[in-house]
């Protein structure tokens, strides 16, 4: 599988945000029942700064590569790239050590082969990656890591594809999305923006 990435420009801050497919059934004002009708998905709307010239011509670049959602975009979340506990401490050498799915149980993850004093916490993004699938979770209920190993929890729901064996990334999370819109203006200083739409590869 061939990939694309971002383009190299200044972005304004994006969230990834987990979109669900409900359907509510209701009595009067009452809810009776909430159904899951679609696995849910990652999307993030994408929008740069300013862009000067040389940085349009980029950005003009990734839209033609992107094929109108046709080519798999290997984002890394630009404003939420490392866990909490490590706010301004990007570097430190646990978060380069990559772990090991060991298992999967619902939403709890047991993961090995990371530093003791791994600390991940509520909201930090992580992704799981199998072969050429890259997911991407967020944590719900963190740990510290002891005797090389961590139990968390995540959502959303880990998908078939990744399983055991998988490496899951600490920093620069990794997810498959596609571009399902784009936008630019017609500045003299334009702002382009596009929406990204998780698929498994």
């Amino acid at each position: 599988m061939s990939t694309i990435a971002l383009p190299a420009v200044p972005f304004q801050a994006a969230y990834p945000q987990i979109v669900r497919s409900d359907s509510v059934s209701r009595s009067g004002q009452k809810v009776m029942a909430v159904i899951e009708y679609a696995d849910p998905v990652w999307q993030i709307n994408m929008k740069t700064v300013p862009l000067r010239a040389s940085e349009r011509l980029l950005v003009e670049a990734f839209r033609d590569a992107a094929r109108g959602g046709l080519q798999t975009v290997l984002y890394t979340p630009k404003h939420m790239c490392v866990p909490q506990a490590y706010w301004g401490d990007a570097g430190n050498t646990a978060l380069s050590n990559n772990g090991n799915l060991v298992s999967i149980t619902g939403n709890s993850l047991v993961i090995n082969s990371v530093d003791n004093g791994l600390t991940l916490g509520p909201g930090d993004l992580i992704s799981a990656t199998t072969g050429e699938y890259n997911s991407l979770f967020r944590v719900q209920t963190g740990a510290v890591a002891a005797s090389n190993t961590m139990t968390i929890t995540v959502e959303p729901t880990v998908p078939s594809y990744i399983t055991a064996g998988a490496v899951v990334r600490f920093k620069n999370p990794l997810a498959n999305m596609r571009c399902v819109s784009f936008d630019i203006t017609d500045d003299l200083m334009p702002t382009a923006s596009f929406t990204l739409v998780e698929i498994p590869k």
